[in-house]
């Protein structure tokens, strides 16, 4: 008798639908935690950071100007790190004219040091990253008042007044972001 496949994989687009749901609850209740841990970004915390292009700028130029801003962690060997780019890209440019942009900074994956430049160029030339890169080392969240990094790939999620009110560790997906603050809207000032 021959095995049904169609049976199958209707159950594993059930379970996937089952991980979404669960990936979705635990980043609300980790951001839900996590939110009473942080206060509003602090620009007298921000260090000159090298882009891509070379030049130096600060999070303040992002961060606290109307827009909601997606803090993104990775590494250019990193997974998970990998496979959110797409989706960090697709937020990007669907928000980036509205109310929300995207902010990567990468560094070193696994050893968590000063990313290398031209590796991290020709990832974003391979993937098409269309938000602001920066260049840092692991030390960077703690430069910045956010304490140490636990882990690649890591969001933190601030409104448009530059307070964090969001912060996961692992891949996130448009999805997410956009449900996240789409239910954040209203309870931002």
């Amino acid at each position: 008798m021959p095995v049904s496949y169609l049976s199958n994989n209707k159950n594993v687009s059930k379970m996937a639908k089952f991980v979404q749901t669960i990936k979705l609850i635990v980043f609300f209740i980790t951001v839900t935690l996590s939110s009473a841990t942080y206060a509003s970004f602090d620009p007298t915390l921000d260090p000159s950071i090298e882009n891509i292009d070379g030049r130096l700028q600060k999070l303040s130029s992002y961060i606290g100007h109307g827009k909601w801003v997606i803090l993104n962690i990775w590494g250019t060997r990193c997974p998970p790190c990998r496979e959110e780019i797409p989706e960090l890209n697709n937020f990007h440019d669907q928000r980036k004219n509205n109310d929300a942009i995207v902010v990567g900074i990468a560094i070193d994956f696994p050893s968590y040091g000063y990313a290398n430049k031209k590796e991290v160029i020709a990832f974003v030339d391979d993937y098409l990253v269309d938000f602001p890169i920066l260049l840092s080392d692991s030390e960077i969240t703690e430069k910045i008042g956010l304490g140490r990094l636990s882990g690649l790939p890591t969001t933190y999620v601030f409104n448009p007044d530059g307070e964090i009110i969001g912060m996961q560790v692992g891949g996130i997906t448009e999805k997410i972001l956009n449900t996240f603050i789409d239910n954040n809207k209203t309870t931002t000032p």
